[in-house]
């Protein structure tokens, strides 16, 4: 089902699904996006980024973290750590990156994220981000927001914001777009 309640860029598509389209024209707007998002996030959630390199998926997980009272300089992409823990005001960051992982046999891929401690981040209650979603093969979490990033041209990005599970209110839908 769709709905057009949430004025432009905003479609709800079902009953426990709902997505938002946003543009954003730098760095500093991708940051925003991220801040934004962050402010509509309950306990427990998965971000899941995906897109292509230099597309701003770190460049937006600053943005959670500053939201989340994480010192944003802090953030950088964790592709040889895998995952680091930021503890927020109230809540901890996850971050994670699967970029070095996509290559990792299926029936391998659980052992390798009980490893780098990303399942246990799952059920830690804090905001998890991980980047390079798209390699994820794992059980699916109960609240899931996958963000798509498509770069327009060298400063322009198309964000496609998928809540999967428990959704925010067409006013906080709205506070996004």
């Amino acid at each position: 089902r769709r709905a057009s309640c949430c004025g432009p860029g905003v479609t709800v598509t079902a009953e426990r699904s709902a997505s938002v389209r946003l543009h954003t024209a730098n760095a500093d707007e991708t940051e925003s996006a991220g801040g934004a998002l962050a402010a509509v996030l309950g306990p427990g959630t998965v971000v899941g980024l995906a897109g292509p390199l230099g597309a701003g998926k770190t460049c937006f997980a600053r943005g959670i973290a500053a939201r989340l009272g994480v010192d944003p300089t802090l953030i950088a992409s964790p592709t040889f750590v895998y995952l680091v823990d930021y503890p927020g005001e109230g809540l901890v960051l996850h971050h994670a990156d699967l970029y070095r992982l996509a290559e990792v046999p299926d029936d391998a891929a659980e052992a390798a994220y009980e490893g780098i401690g990303l399942s246990a981040a799952f059920a830690a209650g804090g905001i998890t981000v991980v980047e390079w979603w798209d390699s994820y093969r794992g059980p699916r979490p109960e609240t899931l927001v996958r963000v798509e990033f498509l770069i327009e041209n060298a400063e322009h990005r198309q964000l496609t914001v998928v809540f999967e599970g428990s959704r925010p209110t067409a006013a906080e839908l709205q506070t996004l777009s």
